[in-house]
């Protein structure tokens, strides 16, 4: 059996560090977005905000998923019930 190709996981990271980046930029357009609003929201408001939403979702599963691709994953983060 072949060793790992290093760059294979020097590749792996980067996509994980491309994508955490990726998420935090869709976050931080969110906090933009409320940030300039002046008065609650119009309706064109909500079509913007729910698609700066749909962004945050998509990039935090490839987020997620490249973190786990790189090794990095939790069982959960739910608190356990008592």
């Amino acid at each position: 059996m072949a060793d790992p190709d290093p760059a294979d996981g020097e590749q792996t990271l980067q996509h994980a560090v491309e994508a955490a980046d990726a998420y935090a930029e869709a976050v931080r357009a969110t906090a933009r977005f409320v940030q300039g609003l002046d008065d609650l929201p119009e309706a064109d408001a909500l079509v913007e905000y729910a698609h700066l939403l749909g962004q945050e979702e998509s990039l935090r599963e490839a987020r997620t998923d490249a973190l786990a691709a790189a090794g990095l994953t939790v069982p959960s983060l739910d608190p356990d019930p008592e």
